[in-house]
């Protein structure tokens, strides 16, 4: 299982690489053969992501304004990020779905590779390099926003190579830079430094020359992928990002936020998907304590890059600093500082790295081992548990009450409950026909491609609002819409849909504090049927003609158009009359 000399075959590098590509091939296998379809985390990549980077591609085509699908119109190809990333050149070649999997499985295979380089530099054996460069991927956020985090520990590899940059270099650090996303990445460059100087302290001189040459050709690239970013920031008007406002919690919670992000420790209670973290806290938590207590010199500066990492997020946190920044000038707070935590799992793997070859690790290897396996195992499942579990409990062919129940178990995380239950509502499971499968886990489910193509059908290419409904499907579906997720528009509008959600937010504390203070999301929120309080005269005035609803509404000026629409329960559409 484990090399036993530092001479292996060639044939037992190919059965290593094959092992750890094949577990990291589960996340596509198990949902595929399970189920039928791929499964995702929708959170920041169905919701936004995939929707914007499948209009970046029409526009490659030269349907420059296909963006104006968006917000009224409302918005430019400048305030759109990954625009003039190559990586996005996929949404152009291919359809939205098979574009955003050839990205997902590049990402992984280029940080897989990057990851190995550098484990085999620091002289982790053949196996163990490939073991974690299988963590390491499985720890990656998102694979959409480009290769950042991907990529780092190929950039660190050549620094710490301590040579001369060749054009093979030139041209992957060119391609890198090319396909970073700055706004997730604004600190990668320091962070960089830190993390080679720290793998260099075995050497005498630190090799300045050559890291200000790779951060230069790095950064440059990296400012001209972004350069429409900067280009808005300087030159359009006002993002509404300029009026960010951030709140502090107490000093209790930021102390207890920095120990826990420390540790990696998820939350379980009032987490009814803590599994989806649990996983990686189970791996990193024995990493980060060992460390702590061993006599490594690395890794005690490792661990002190990521407690620093973590204390620039408590500082920024704190009470005062926050008035600083509230009362700033608008750029200030355009930088979301917080991205650079998603760098912590690397320097953990690097952690890793000094202890996989530990005495006490081969004393119980075959022990530590399997555990490894198995945790690396249900990383990939991790996600797919979910609609799998819904599947195969014939979930949407129960009633909506029965939903709602186990929904009620699930969240309130009744388990024992929510088994008697299952166990209730499929006595008879085997008459169950499961064609109605529907998650929102995978793209035929969330993007709900069958009923947005019938609402197409009559609204043509009028403008919509959706109430109870994520507006970027509607958007997906090519149609025009006037509400919708975007990370960075023009501040006029988000005060003029305000006009439009204004007594609905009176109701919600938390989505006023949420929308004036940060304002990504351009929704009615509206999640209570009883609670719909939308101003339709204003959106209409910006433009709205129709209603996507969840729920019926009772408003004079809404006509109702289809009730249950395509024989979809939980669906309607209305017209706004013309005043």
């Amino acid at each position: 299982m484990i090399e036993i000399t530092n001479k292996i075959s060639k044939y037992d590098k190919i059965k290593f690489h094959f092992i750890f590509l094949f577990i990291l091939s589960l996340y596509y296998l198990v949902p595929y053969f399970l189920i039928g379809q791929l499964t995702l985390y929708p959170h920041d990549t169905l919701d936004i992501a995939v929707v914007l980077n499948k209009f970046i591609g029409k526009m490659y085509h030269g349907d420059v304004e296909s963006i104006n699908i968006f917000l009224g119109g409302q918005i430019k190809w400048y305030f759109l990020r990954g625009v003039l990333q190559p990586i996005t050149l996929l949404y152009a070649l291919f359809n939205s779905e098979v574009a955003f999997w050839v990205t997902d499985i590049t990402v992984k295979l280029i940080s897989y590779i990057c990851f190995f380089k550098l484990s085999r530099k620091l002289l982790c054996s053949y196996f163990n390099s490939a073991l974690i460069s299988c963590l390491f991927v499985s720890s990656l956020n998102y694979t959409i926003f480009g290769l950042g985090s991907a990529v780092l520990p190929y950039i660190i590899y050549i620094i710490i190579k301590n040579k001369n940059l060749s054009i093979k270099h030139y041209f992957v650090l060119i391609l890198f830079g090319l396909n970073i996303d700055l706004a997730n990445n604004v600190l990668l460059i320091p962070l960089v430094f830190f993390i080679t100087y720290v793998l260099n302290l075995k050497y005498r001189h630190y090799n300045f020359k050559l890291f200000i040459k790779v951060a230069t050709i790095l950064g440059f690239f990296i400012f001209l992928s972004n350069s429409n970013l900067f280009y808005a920031q300087i030159f359009a008007e006002t993002s509404q990002r300029s009026v960010w406002s951030y709140d502090s919690p107490n000093l209790t919670t930021n102390f207890y936020e920095l120990f826990k992000n420390f540790f990696f420790i998820s939350e379980i209670k009032d987490s009814s998907y803590f599994f989806h973290h649990l996983p990686f806290t189970l791996f990193f938590f024995p990493i980060v304590l060992v460390s702590l207590f061993s006599k490594n010199k690395t890794s005690f500066f490792l661990l002190l890059i990521t407690f620093f990492i973590l204390f620039i997020d408590f500082f920024l946190n704190l009470e005062f600093i926050n008035s600083i920044r509230n009362n700033s000038d608008g750029s200030l707070r355009t930088l979301d500082w917080g991205r650079i935590r998603w760098k912590i799992p690397m320097i953990y793997c690097l952690l890793f790295i000094n202890i996989i070859s530990s005495q006490a690790i081969q004393k119980y290897k075959y022990i530590v081992y399997s555990l490894i396996f198995l945790l690396l195992i249900s990383i990939q499942i991790r996600i797919a548990a979910v609609p799998v579990g819904k599947y195969y409990l014939s979930f949407e062919s129960l009633n909506q009450q029965q939903q709602s129940q186990l929904r009620k178990n699930f969240y309130n995380q009744e388990y024992i409950l929510l088994i008697k239950n299952v166990l209730e509502f499929n006595k008879n499971k085997h008459t169950v026909d499961n064609k109605k499968f529907k998650s929102s886990y995978t793209f035929e489910g969330y993007y709900d491609y069958k009923n947005y193509k019938y609402i197409k059908s009559i609204v043509n290419n009028s403008r919509t609002i959706s109430i109870g409904l994520d507006p970027m499907v509607a958007a997906m579906n090519d149609i025009k819409v006037i509400d919708g997720y975007h990370t960075f528009y023009p501040l006029s509008y988000k005060l003029k849909f305000r006009k439009i959600i204004e007594s609905q937010l009176n109701e919600y504390e938390v989505w006023r504090k949420y929308y004036d203070g940060w304002g990504e999301r351009v929704y009615t929120f509206v999640s209570n049927p009883n609670i719909i309080k939308i101003n339709f005269y204003k959106a209409r005035e910006l433009g709205a003609e129709y209603v996507i609803s969840k729920f019926p509404i009772s408003n004079d000026l809404l006509k109702p158009v289809c009730i249950n629409c395509n024989n979809s329960s939980n669906f309607f559409l209305y017209k706004i009359d013309p005043v």
